[in-house]
């Protein structure tokens, strides 16, 4: 059955969604259960299909031996994704930052962004400009490998909202070794008719899980 489910990371604010606590340093589990750390993963085992009988009579026997493997869903998220500058002086300037997250993952991924634009003020003066140009750059890489997986380049902030959707492009752990880097950069240009106030866009990115 294909599990599809949606994350939402909202206000450009890190979340981190849930991990699997990690086991002890048993080894084989012993015969009723145990919890083994190996690298990157847990391993918990149980026993099951015990056999307690006498069989004398039987003749021939026959035993199940039964193996299960449940591999549970892992998606952790962490990083910064918010920016708040603060802006002195006059004329015109322009400044550009990087935020990083990080997606440790077993599932494919996708990205869809929604609700990114030029910051408009929200308190301050009436006059002058009521908006900050700012422009936007994803980049995606195999944070094992360095590989890069996408580069939007920078770009107009609003033209992130259709880079993206629901069917792809797509990240496979194949392609991203289960540790996935996003760097988000964004570039501000202030001129001169940027009045004094506080500007702010709030956008999304939704993680797709399948």
């Amino acid at each position: 059955m294909k599990l599809r489910t949606l994350l939402t990371i909202a206000g450009l604010a890190v979340i981190a969604a849930s991990a699997c606590a990690d086991g002890g340093d048993g080894g084989d589990g012993g015969d009723n259960g145990g919890s083994y750390k190996n690298g990157t993963r847990t391993f918990h085992y149980t026993s099951m299909d015990s056999v307690n009988g006498d069989y004398s009579a039987s003749g021939t026997t026959t035993f199940k031996v039964r193996t299960d493997v449940n591999v549970n869903s892992y998606l952790y998220i962490t990083g910064n994704l918010g920016a708040a500058w603060t802006v002195s002086g006059w004329g015109k300037g322009t400044d550009t930052q990087t935020n990083t997250i990080r997606f440790y993952h077993i599932e494919t991924l996708t990205l869809v962004c929604a609700g990114f634009g030029n910051p408009g003020k929200i308190s301050g003066t009436r006059t002058g400009a009521q908006s900050v140009v700012l422009n936007g750059q994803f980049a995606l890489y195999n944070d094992q490998s360095g590989n890069k997986l996408y580069d939007s380049g920078m770009v107009p902030i609003s033209k992130l909202n259709t880079l993206f959707t629901a069917s792809g492009p797509n990240f496979h752990v194949s392609q991203t070794s289960g540790l996935m880097r996003l760097q988000l950069g964004r570039q501000i240009v202030i001129d001169p008719t940027v009045g004094p106030g506080k500007y702010e866009n709030i956008g999304t990115i939704t993680v797709v899980r399948n």
